[in-house]
């Protein structure tokens, strides 16, 4: 299939309906927490981040509520609207802004980190998302993107479902993490790692009777047993239907 560029209208138009609809946030508070202790650590007084995509504000208030002073870029202005109402308590570290991840009106080498959760995979062409997110982060900043992985069997299963259902925003495309580290390391990230999380069989969740027994918290007793089967006959890359992305901006040398 050829990614064209993102329709960046209807993709706007579909999140300003999910923010009449909720509020809205690609991860519970227990993944952002965890993905957050190990990338960047607990304690992140000082530090600014861009919270790209950045929804209702949930990851951005979580990295607020650590210390960090949070800028949100967020492309649907209803959600922005909604994330300014929501998080008071930390109005003086949350900046919410309407924007587009491939052309981010910020200064050059202006933010510690950069942070997509469940961003990317709406964007067919990432070159430019990654060359801007080079671009603001300071020397020794890290880039950190949680996507789902199109290199898992059950996730893509779960797309082809979703897919029927008419529960995709008109851009998504699940992502290869292996070309997704090499698009990283080209535009000029080093040390580019990934890890694999939400060991899962999703699209039983996509069926009206089966999603009261097999959500993402439920159904494991079953689950589990499935793919431990599975997973003894595939790599660690294509076991998880998420994956996580860390890359590091390099550091200047001494002159």
């Amino acid at each position: 299939m050829t990614r064209l560029n993102q329709d960046k209208f209807s993709e706007a138009a579909f999140w300003d309906k999910v923010a009449k609809q909720r509020v809205y946030a690609a991860f519970d508070d227990e993944e952002y927490n965890e993905l957050f202790d190990r990338t960047l650590g607990h304690d992140l007084e000082g530090m600014i981040i861009a919270d790209i995509g950045s929804a209702s504000g949930v990851s951005a208030a979580i990295l607020a509520a650590r210390g960090a002073k949070v800028i949100g870029i967020e492309i649907s202005p209803e959600l922005v609207e909604q994330a300014n109402s929501l998080w008071s308590e930390y109005s003086d570290r949350l900046d919410f802004r309407v924007g587009d991840a491939e052309h981010l009106d910020m200064e050059d080498e202006s933010v510690d980190a950069v942070f997509f959760g469940g961003v990317l995979h709406h964007i067919p062409l990432l070159d430019d998302v990654c060359k801007e997110s080079l671009r603001i982060l300071k020397p020794g900043g890290v880039f950190i993107a949680i996507e789902p992985n199109q290199l898992d069997i059950m996730e893509r299963i779960e797309w082809a479902v979703a897919d029927l259902r008419g529960k995709l925003s008109p851009n998504e495309y699940p992502i290869n993490p292996w070309i997704m580290r090499k698009d990283l390391m080209r535009v000029g990230f080093d040390k580019v790692d990934f890890w694999t999380t939400r060991d899962d069989i999703p699209f039983l969740a996509q069926f009206p009777i089966l999603k009261w027994f097999f959500s993402r918290e439920k159904g494991f007793s079953i689950k589990k047993p499935i793919l431990r089967f599975i997973n003894a006959f595939r790599p660690p890359s294509h076991c998880g239907t998420f994956i996580t992305l860390f890359a590091k901006k390099h550091t200047r040398s001494a002159d």
